[in-house]
């Protein structure tokens, strides 16, 4: 054995058994694997969590804290595959802050941050726990609802939009500062649609919603339209 070749050279351990310096050297090896393993699931645990940070600043917009443009289209795939899964209608509803140009011009920039970062994070409050908001413009949020019908999803538009209006999303020297959006909505119903490739589904729902939300700024601004289809 290892320990009865070592045994001789040990002269600290002269007074001991051998079977005695056998269990001091393994609980001394034991205390170090344990030791080692420690920082090693630490030094894991640590990249795993930064893994996650970057993770979540890469999907998320820094400023607002809305999804990011591509990873909310992502998210509407997904939602499209889920609402075929479950023969449940999905909804969209694409808004845009009215004269965000103007809040720009007289406040500065730095206030229309402000602007866009509250107005996210009231309107997340108003949304379900199930809906997903994202940036997708520079003013435009995307927000999508699952399991959500016309009438159910121009209700939560119109929450979001009069709630907004009422809403003080900054203020400047006291001066309080209010805004107005403009609601496009559009609705899958699965049963009406081939479940084809969903980024394609994905794009013609993106782009109902947003035709009717232009179609919202069009008719005088601050109301929701839904898409009809011709």
């Amino acid at each position: 054995m290892v320990f009865q070749r070592l045994y001789p050279l040990i002269g600290g351990f002269q007074g001991l058994a051998l079977n005695e310096v056998e269990a001091l050297i393994t609980a001394c090896i034991s205390g170090l694997l344990m030791a080692g393993m420690y920082y090693l699931v630490r030094a894991f645990s640590i990249i795993e969590v930064q893994s996650d940070i970057y993770e979540h600043d890469a999907k998320t917009d820094a400023m607002t804290g809305a999804i990011r443009r591509q990873e909310i289209m992502h998210r509407l795939e997904q939602e499209i595959s889920r609402s075929f899964r479950n023969r449940q209608p999905l909804a969209l509803i694409m808004f845009d802050i009215d004269h965000f140009k103007f809040v720009n011009d007289r406040y500065g920039h730095l206030v229309g941050d402000i602007v866009l970062k509250n107005l996210v994070q009231f309107s997340q409050g108003i949304c379900r726990d199930i809906d997903l908001l994202g940036r997708v413009g520079g003013e435009e949020f995307l927000v999508i609802l699952p399991n959500t019908n016309e009438h159910d999803s121009h209700e939560i538009a119109e929450r979001i939009r009069i709630g907004v209006e009422r809403h003080v999303v900054a203020k400047v020297n006291r001066e309080p500062i209010r805004i107005t959006i403009s609601n496009g909505v559009a609705v899958l119903h699965p049963e009406m649609e081939l479940d084809m490739i969903h980024s394609i589904l994905a794009d013609k729902y993106f782009k109902q919603a947003d035709y009717a939300m232009y179609q919202a700024k069009a008719a005088g601004r601050n109301q929701t339209v839904v898409y009809k289809v011709s």
